[in-house]
């Protein structure tokens, strides 16, 4: 039930609306028919991920759980959907057998120190960090890998100064607020009226106006 008007709202399949809401946000509410809702929810919470995104230079949304180098900030983001799942799935191609990520980079956690990568990846890294070089890395010519010789989260942090801790704030405001949402499209809007508790409450009402009267 509306909490405004008491109008009932058809949720149809949660836990569809859920997921929906999860991968796109508001698009679990467009599913239900909560149109003007759905719209709010896509505009809003979308425009605070890539805002965040933006500002961070499209490097404070990725994925990293190695020891000493915990990306917390992507518990929060990941609420966001199918925005922060290529950060995931880089992350996975740049710690595999292959040690490179696809697309340049995008998305991609950054090279620690002496981390092993494929030397096309290398190359890649020198092209989107300008102060990165080829002494830089140390070689492996058999395995045709080369060791990144500094930290580039650092380099990240000098690059964006106070804009890295901005961006991240605000993509992890937007995966938070998603979960909102995602609540809302599974279980209605918070504070909603059940049929029964308005059935008591009038009646309450009516017993109360009885006994003013006697």
């Amino acid at each position: 039930m509306s909490p405004d008007d008491g109008s009932a709202i058809d949720l149809k399949r949660p836990l569809v609306a859920m997921l929906l809401g999860w991968l796109v946000p508001g698009l679990g509410h467009l599913y239900q028919g909560r149109r003007f809702k759905g719209v709010l929810f896509l505009v809003v919470v979308l425009s605070i991920y890539i805002t965040g995104f933006l500002l961070g230079g499209g490097r404070v949304v990725y994925w990293s759980w190695k020891p000493g180098e915990q990306r917390w900030a992507m518990a929060c983001q990941a609420g966001i959907g199918i925005a922060a799942v290529p950060a995931a799935a880089q992350s996975m191609l740049l710690n595999g057998v292959g040690k490179a990520a696809a697309a340049g980079g995008f998305m991609a956690p950054p090279v620690g120190l002496n981390q092993p990568v494929a030397e096309s990846y290398g190359r890649a890294m020198m092209r989107r960090n300008p102060g990165l070089s080829e002494d830089d890395f140390r070689r492996q010519p058999r395995l045709r890998l080369w060791e990144l010789q500094r930290d580039e989260l650092s380099m990240w942090h000098r690059q964006l100064g106070r804009w890295f801790e901005i961006g991240t704030l605000y993509t992890m405001i937007a995966g938070m607020l998603n979960m909102l949402v995602i609540y809302d499209a599974g279980f209605g809007p918070l504070g909603s009226i059940r049929d029964d508790e308005r059935r008591g409450g009038g009646a309450g009402k009516s017993n109360s106006s009885t006994s003013a009267a006697d």
